[in-house]
């Protein structure tokens, strides 16, 4: 989704392994030849996937992420505020990378830029005694399907109702924080539901 990341696109696993193992499809790391050479390029385009995708991580953080998200919120609810209206709201689906910032927005947090402490009496200490102190949910409802980088501080706040699918002893989004996350929602009030497939992959 270039739109969405400013030009600047998740790595696509199959390119990046195409572009280790060579152009030519027999050779590839998706092959299943099981020569040493084939071993070697698949190992390779391994490794030069995920250097791509954490290289990636570190250039798209919640910073930068979040506003484009915000903005793109805010030109829906102008562009199409009679279908949102109707709607009752924005509903989201974040996967894989994604599943986080539908936990951010389905959740109410403090405002950007809101200081604590008393205001000095000057012209921008109006101006931010006047701005909110929280903001949210921004969507209506989300769904997450095989979340990571998600902390169990990220269910803080939440209030939206969410459907989150899963796997059992997944590494990107470990079982503890899924089970906090659940508790959390559940202490609360929120309407969830959760399912957890066994004995499959992340992703």
């Amino acid at each position: 989704m270039p739109d969405l990341f400013a030009g600047d696109a998740a790595p696509n696993s199959r390119a990046a392994a195409t572009a280790v193992a060579g152009s030519n499809p027999a050779s590839s790391a998706f092959s299943s030849g099981s020569s040493l050479l084939d071993t070697f390029k698949t190992k390779a385009a391994e490794a030069a996937k995920s250097f791509l995708i954490d290289m990636w991580l570190a250039r798209h953080t919640e910073a930068k992420v979040l506003p484009i998200l915000e903005r793109v919120l805010d030109a829906c609810a102008d562009e199409f505020a009679d279908a949102v209206a109707h709607g009752g709201g924005v509903y989201a689906v974040g996967y894989c990378f994604g599943a986080r910032y539908v936990l951010l927005l389905a959740a109410e947090r403090p405002a950007q830029g809101r200081r604590g402490g008393a205001a000095g009496g000057s012209a921008g200490a109006d101006e931010e005694a006047n701005r909110p102190a929280t903001v949210g949910p921004r969507i209506k409802a989300g769904a997450l399907a095989h979340a990571t980088l998600v902390s169990k501080d990220d269910f803080i706040g939440l209030k939206a109702p969410l459907s989150v699918v899963c796997v059992e002893d997944d590494p990107l989004f470990p079982d503890e924080v899924r089970i906090a996350g659940e508790e959390y929602m559940t202490h609360n009030g929120v309407e969830h539901e959760v399912q957890v497939y066994p004995g499959v992959p992340h992703g």
